[in-house]
């Protein structure tokens, strides 16, 4: 298990203390055991521990961008591909139906914690030359700083358009005031970052320290934000490095492996969060306190009631349609796409293939019965069933045979690590870039071996014959493959640029709350509570 995420919560709480009181007066009173920015970088040991707290604020298991609290319900929530079950946490329920403001916590809880990484990034960026370290290894230790500061810029900039640049430690309250920067520095300087970082991260990650940003983790990253901003010929050329074999990276031959604690960091991975059995699973609040729980909370959210989760979501039927639209060649030994047994359950009978249990023998129906309740709050239109029920099985714990496996008050809880950035999805990136670059073979071929792991017979360039069916394969193909991944919604808003043109295609999907959608809802407002700290930012332009 990682050594530094290990450290994490224990080092945090001393880092942290560094961190928060920087460049504060403390009149004339001092204590003499605090532990003080002077009296901190000094050791390689204070680095390391600097290093994990600018981790935590994006993995932390509940509120972290990647938590099952903010990021993982949140971006998820605006989908066409769940559904968000009614009477949740309201401000989730604002995001998933397109009625949020710059009230909304969970919003302003993911900004803030977005500068909180990018602040400590500054602390380590700007102190560690000063501890005495060896040239390499400094270097090193920047560009991980670097990195994680550039993948916080990328968030900012792809969820919030115009925020404040920050690179430098303020020393006055009136220097932590900044100006918003137009979306487009802001993708200017989280390019920047990525691209400074890849130059000096390690290739790899000895067993101990695995979970750490790499240089493949770097180059992933710097090529999505190439595509973000239509630097297509970029975001190809910087893909291809990681798509060419002599990378290491390839598709693990297992498919659900990806989302279990079964065969972690496996070659597919290219950046992954690590979680695990540590510190008590009765006390995942506490945030970055040194007792804070290290479990992953997702199976919580996800699971049905049945499996004592708090069932948060279901499956659009719109997902299911599309998962549903090619069969396995005959002979297969599995009706549909291999994925869709990873990502859903299902009663199997329904549709011609023999019944399996989840969880502690379960069946389908004893886990839909236990959830009806709740989807019983949907509008009649959401609770008609045309493509049969489902239940997400992603990012749940019903590989585990024990009864409520998805409630961390009972069982033990998820230790699965969480795949920020695979390897499928740099192959999907890439094809994209591809297609937009009129370089179709390419594309192809990475769509090939997304389709073949899948159990999907592979197509040539004649499978395609109009202008648009290659990139429509794409999107398909995307769409199964990253489901629930935290990837739809960004990929909707670059795919139908104009919102009255999105608002349809979701409308038609019956994505709840698409008869809202709105140009602003593409990006979140500035919060207020930042508006009313920051008196040199404006609202964004399309939420005024």
């Amino acid at each position: 298990m990682n050594k530094i995420f290990r450290l994490s919560f224990v080092a945090i709480t001393a880092a942290t203390a560094i961190i928060i009181g920087c460049k504060q007066s403390f009149l004339e009173t001092t204590n003499p055991n605090q532990l003080t920015e002077s009296k901190f970088w000094k050791t390689e040991a204070d680095v390391m521990a600097a290093i994990a707290s600018v981790y935590s604020p994006m993995r932390l298991p509940l509120s972290g961008y990647w938590g099952a609290f903010r990021g993982y319900q949140d971006i998820n929530a605006l989908g066409d591909d769940v559904l968000t079950i009614p009477g949740g946490e309201p401000s989730t329920i604002q995001i998933a139906n397109f009625i949020n403001d710059a009230t909304n916590g969970d919003s302003q809880d993911i900004f803030a914690k977005l500068y909180n990484c990018i602040y400590r990034a500054n602390l380590v960026v700007e102190n560690t030359g000063q501890v005495g370290l060896n040239a390499t290894l400094t270097k090193s230790y920047v560009a991980e700083a670097k990195f994680l500061r550039g993948l916080a810029y990328f968030i900012l900039a792809s969820n919030y358009g115009d925020v404040p640049v920050k690179l430098t430690i303020a020393q006055s309250s009136d220097d932590a005031n900044v100006e918003s920067a137009p979306a487009a520095a802001v993708y200017e300087q989280a390019i920047k970052d990525l691209s400074e970082s890849a130059a000096d991260l390690p290739a790899t990650r000895p067993t101990g320290n695995k979970g750490r940003a790499t240089k493949g983790a770097a180059i992933a990253f710097l090529g999505k934000a190439y595509l973000y901003i239509k630097d297509y010929p970029k975001a190809e050329t910087t893909l291809a490095s990681l798509v060419d074999p002599a990378s290491g990276y390839d598709l693990n031959g297992n498919f659900e492996d990806n989302f279990t604690d079964k065969n972690e960091f496996n070659k597919e991975s290219i950046l992954e969060w690590v979680y695990g059995p540590f510190n008590s699973q009765y006390s995942p609040w506490n945030e970055e306190s040194g007792g804070n729980a290290m479990y992953n909370y997702r199976p919580q959210l996800t699971g049905s009631n049945g499996s004592g989760g708090w069932f948060k979501y279901i499956p659009s039927q719109f997902v299911i349609k599309e998962f549903k639209k090619e069969l396995r060649p005959n002979g297969s030994d599995t009706k549909f796409d291999k994925r869709m047994y990873a990502t859903f359950m299902w009663k199997y009978a329904d549709f011609g293939e023999t019944d399996k249990t989840w969880y502690d023998n379960m069946t389908f129906e004893a886990l839909w019965a236990a959830a009806s309740t709740s989807i019983d709050r949907f509008e009649s239109v959401y609770k008609n069933f045309p493509e049969g029920k489902f239940l997400n099985k992603k990012f749940t714990n019903a590989l585990r045979p024990e009864k409520n496996a998805d409630n961390y008050w009972a069982a033990v809880p998820s230790t699965a690590n969480v795949e920020v950035m695979r390897f499928a999805e740099v192959l999907l990136l890439h094809a994209e870039a591809a297609i937009l670059n009129n370089h179709p073979d390419l594309a192809m071929a990475d769509i090939n071996r997304i389709r073949v792991r899948a159990g999907l017979s592979a197509k040539t360039l004649a499978d395609f014959p109009g202008s648009g069916d290659l990139m429509a394969e794409l999107q398909h193909q995307k769409l199964l493959e990253l489901y629930f991944e935290q990837n739809r919604w960004n990929d909707l808003k670059r795919w139908y640029p104009s919102a009255d043109a999105l608002k349809n295609y979701m409308t038609a999907n019956l994505k709840q709350g698409a008869d809202k959608i709105q140009a602003r809802h593409y990006i979140f407002p500035i919060p207020v509570a930042e508006l009313q700290t920051n008196k040199k930012i404006t609202q964004n332009p399309l939420w005024k």
